[in-house]
């Protein structure tokens, strides 16, 4: 058998392995007794015993990725709200490099699509049939601490806490807004300021983002997370000020359905382009209206495999931006007034 990449110090492997998966040295999910790949089904002729069954495993593994960034990429974990309680049950969190909360001259968001994937999480699907690699956000992480920039990982899909209360026990879940319990002795109570993942990205800004220095900051967004991002520029105009380009993956945005105004469609044409699943190789430009921006091809027609493919051409293109910035910075031009237009006449009639 391969051995296990992940050190045996992480509590979440040792969960994994009571499922009896390990992720061997290629980051791929595998059998413990097998070695085969993930079984979707466990249980012959039941269908719901199944779905039970992933859907715990789903939490196992998503606490998993969520140990991984903290003891492999060297993130720190954030409980959000600030002023939660010890104990509070309807906290949440995200990731950032110490790096990024202390302000660096450039940071990068990384923002997931909508659904049951939690922070450092592309596709669960994804990391199960194919491995960490291109299921997680992982590579992305990786890049962007080689080419210094400070990092936060967003978890807009921890939204609600459900409580199964019985006569003498009570049990807690975490859930995201599309997961439904059957159960009926579960309640789902929505996570203080987090009901969803645009109410998540509107908290991180407001108490984080907002604060790092002006034009230093890039988005990554990936399906549904770039109509949050989209929603976040509707509603806080700063981010025009801060954000200085954003690279959505096959984003579900639309600048006509969000009523986008004249100023922002102008901002995303300029500080903004569109990974778009398309059979054309990999960045070909692809005609489109209603992203309101550039869009080129992902180099797939896979939406969960989009990001793994477009990593380098989006740190390409960020590093690109960047770099234009830099060079190009912006210089405010003078008022004109009628003293100057007469200084100005007066010394060109002496040259």
């Amino acid at each position: 058998m391969e051995e296990a990449v992940i050190p045996a110090h992480l509590e979440s492997a040792k969960r994994l392995k009571e499922f009896k998966y390990y992720f061997n040295d290629k980051g791929q999910l595998r059998h413990t007794e097998t070695n085969q790949p993930f079984a979707y089904k466990r249980y012959s002729n039941t269908v719901n015993l199944n779905h039970q069954w992933y859907k715990a495993f789903g939490l196992v593994l998503a606490d998993y990725v969520c140990e991984l960034l903290e003891k492999e990429c060297r993130l720190k974990r954030v409980y959000i709200p600030l002023d939660a309680a010890e104990g509070d049950g309807s906290k949440s969190f995200c990731f950032m490099t110490e790096g990024a909360l202390a302000n660096p001259s450039k940071s990068v968001v990384l923002l997931q699509d909508r659904g049951v994937m939690r922070a450092g999480t592309w596709s669960q699907q994804l990391i199960v049939r194919d491995g960490l690699d291109t299921g997680t956000q992982i590579p992305f992480i990786r890049q962007a601490v080689r080419d210094q920039y400070g990092v936060v990982v967003l978890n807009g899909n921890d939204n609600f806490t459900a409580i199964k209360q019985d006569d003498d026990t009570e049990e807690k879940r975490t859930c995201d807004s599309d997961q439904k319990e059957h159960d009926l002795k579960f309640e789902q109570i929505p996570k203080r300021g987090f009901e969803s993942l645009e109410a998540h990205i509107i908290y991180v800004w407001d108490n984080f983002i907002s604060n790092f220095p002006d034009m230093s900051v890039a988005f990554i967004a990936h399906g549904y997370g770039g109509l949050a991002f989209v929603n976040l520029l509707n509603e806080r105009k700063d981010v025009m000020s801060k954000v200085y380009a954003v690279a959505f993956i096959n984003s579900a945005h639309d600048v006509d359905h969000q009523n986008v105004g004249q100023m922002g469609r102008n901002w995303i044409g300029k500080h903004c382009r569109n990974w778009l699943l398309s059979s054309k190789p990999l960045d070909k430009l692809v005609p489109s209206v209603r992203m309101g921006c550039v869009q080129v091809s992902a180099g797939t027609e896979n939406h969960d495999l989009a990001p793994a493919t477009c990593l380098q051409s989006i740190f390409k293109y960020l590093k690109k931006v960047s770099n234009v910035r830099k060079t190009n910075p912006f210089v405010r031009s003078p008022i004109v007034t009628r003293s100057l237009t007469k200084r100005l006449r007066a010394k060109r009639k002496r040259m």
